[in-house]
C-alpha cells in the first residue's frame, strides 16, 4: 500500500499497490500441499475461480477430447481466468474434471547476459520451476518458444495427447489487455490436431464483477491452410466486445460484410430473457 503523506492533517484515501486479484496465502499452500500429493487441479479452481457467466456452453462437445482455444487477457492473474474456465467447463463434462491440458509457453532466460551470480540465482530458480512442472505435467505441456526442436517434440506430443485430453491454448503466446494477433501457424496446427477446436472469448465484465466466457461453435478449417491462422482469430475475435479487439475490427467488418451472420456480437452478450 501507499504510504499516508503524514505532513498534511487532511486524511488521504489508502490505494491498495499492485493488482486487486493478488493470490492469497492460502492458494500457494493449496499449491503446495497438491504439489507434494494427489496434484488436484479441481482444488486449485476451486481456490482461484472468480464468478462467471457463460455463453454457449452447450457447444462443448458432449464426448470425446477438444480444444479450448481463448484469448489471453492479463487483465486480471491469469490462473483465476484458467480456474473460472476449467469450473465453467466441467458443468457440461464433470468427467474431465482432472484430464485438463494447459498449454504453456515457455522461454528460456538469457543467462549470458546476466553477471555470475545471477546466473547461479536463475539457474537454481529454474531448477525449481522445472521440479513443479515435472510434479504437474499431466495437466500442463510447456511449450518452448525459442527452441525449434524441443518445440516439435512438444507439439508432437500434444497431438497424441489431444485425442484423450481436453486441451486449452492461448494462440497469441503473449498475455495483453486487448486480443491481438494470433502466433504465425497456430490455427494450421490446431486445425491438423483432428479433435474439435472451440474458440472461447473471455474478459472481465465490471458491471457483473465476474468474468464472461463466450463458447463458440467448433471451427470449421477452411481447405486453405494459409487463412487458418485468420480464421481462428476471427473466431475469438467476433466474440469478444469491440473495445477487447480492436485491433481485430477491420478485418471482423469485411467478413461480416461477406457473410453476415444473423447473430451479432451484441446479441450474444445479452442477458437471456
Amino acid at each position: 500500500m501507499n504510504q499516508t503523506d503524514l505532513a498534511t492533517p487532511v486524511r488521504k484515501k489508502r490505494v491498495r499497490k499492485g493488482p486487486p486479484d493478488a493470490p492469497r496465502l492460502r492458494f500457494w499452500f493449496i499449491l503446495a500441499k497438491e504439489t507434494l500429493t494427489t496434484c488436484s487441479i479441481v482444488a486449485l479452481s476451486l481456490e482461484m475461480a472468480e464468478p462467471f457467466h457463460c455463453i454457449g456452453l452447450e457447444n462443448i462437445p458432449e464426448q470425446g477430447s477438444f480444444v479450448l482455444a481463448i484469448n489471453h487477457t492479463n487483465v486480471r492473474w491469469t490462473p483465476r481466468m484458467l480456474a473460472s474456465i476449467h469450473l465453467a467447463t466441467i458443468q457440461r463434462r464433470p468427467e474431465l474434471a482432472e484430464e485438463w491440458l494447459v498449454i504453456v509457453g515457455h522461454r528460456e532466460p538469457r543467462l549470458e547476459r546476466l553477471q555470475p551470480w545471477q546466473r547461479w540465482f536463475a539457474l537454481k530458480i529454474r531448477r525449481f520451476y522445472d521440479q513443479i512442472y515435472h510434479r504437474w505435467k499431466y495437466n500442463s505441456l510447456r511449450l518452448p518458444m525459442d527452441n525449434d526442436g524441443a518445440s516439435l517434440k512438444a507439439l508432437r506430443e500434444w497431438r497424441i495427447r489431444s485425442k484423450t485430453q481436453p486441451s486449452l491454448v492461448f494462440p497469441e503466446g503473449r498475455a495483453a489487455t486487448t486480443f491481438r494477433e494470433v502466433r504465425l501457424g497456430s490455427g494450421r496446427w490446431l486445425a491438423a490436431l483432428g479433435v474439435p477446436v472451440l474458440p472461447v472469448a473471455g474478459w472481465w465484465d465490471e458491471t457483473r464483477k465476474g468474468w464472461v466466457l463466450d463458447f463458440g461453435l467448433p471451427i470449421e478449417w477452411s481447405a486453405q491452410t494459409n487463412l487458418q491462422d485468420l480464421q481462428l482469430g476471427l473466431a475469438i475475435a467476433e466474440a469478444l466486445p469491440p473495445e477487447e479487439a480492436p485491433d481485430w475490427q477491420a478485418a471482423l467488418t469485411r467478413w461480416r460484410t461477406v457473410h453476415s451472420p444473423e447473430i451479432t456480437t451484441q446479441d450474444r452478450h445479452e442477458e437471456p430473457s
